[in-house]
């Protein structure tokens, strides 16, 4: 009888440990986005108002290391592709890592082509509490960019790592949850023209 209502419990018990696990993981990867997010800012202020270059020969992990410590915040623990701890490596674009960077084509395209040197000014962006900085990407894609010409929003962004959503760094410094589809439509979050923002390009 006492082990009949010990399995009892324990089967009550497990999903709800399970989810309150899937949901601290979650809150981690948030934490990670937001330290990642507010290095970004740091970086701007630094550097003229301007976003690190998308064609620089050091990525944005590299590009932005002076504004966070640890390579772990490269990372998501609902990762699976990162099997352990990152180590300390020559250059951070080299670390395993979970998320991916806005490339702002929609800003480069109005621009006379071709573009030499892709860097966007912090001043263009309208709504930075509504706007997309850093996503996460796909299990072992080795992407940096979130490119809308590329279609990356199909093959590239991880848009469900996180029960239904996944998380966000906006360019106001701060991080959300948003759930599948909504960091795209009814408004493209990772534009910054109104056009783009108001028409999801394929």
């Amino acid at each position: 009888m006492v082990i009949a209502v010990i399995g009892i419990l324990a089967a009550l018990l497990l999903p709800a440990l399970a989810r309150s696990q899937q949901s601290a993981r979650r809150i981690v990867c948030l934490n990670h986005l937001k330290q990642l997010s507010l290095s970004a800012v740091i970086y701007v202020a630094d550097n003229d108002h301007y976003y690190p270059s998308s064609n620089s020969p050091d990525k944005w992990p590299q590009a932005l290391r002076p504004g966070y410590q640890q390579l772990g915040l490269l990372a998501c623990p609902e990762d699976r592709s990162i099997v352990s701890p990152p180590q300390e490596a020559a250059s951070a674009d080299l670390a395993p890592r979970s998320y991916l960077i806005n490339a702002w084509t929609d800003y480069f395209d109005l621009l006379p082509q071709p573009v030499e040197f892709e860097v966007m000014p912090d001043s263009f962006i309208r709504q930075p509490s509504d706007t997309v900085v850093f996503g996460e990407k796909e299990e072992a894609q080795g992407d940096f960019l979130m490119d809308l010409r590329t279609a990356n929003q199909e093959t590239v962004l991880e848009q469900t790592r996180h029960t239904g959503g996944a998380n966000y760094a906006l360019a106001d410094g701060s991080a959300r949850f948003l759930r599948f589809g909504q960091s795209l439509r009814p408004v493209n979050l990772w534009a910054v023209t109104p056009e783009a923002r108001q028409n999801l390009t394929p």
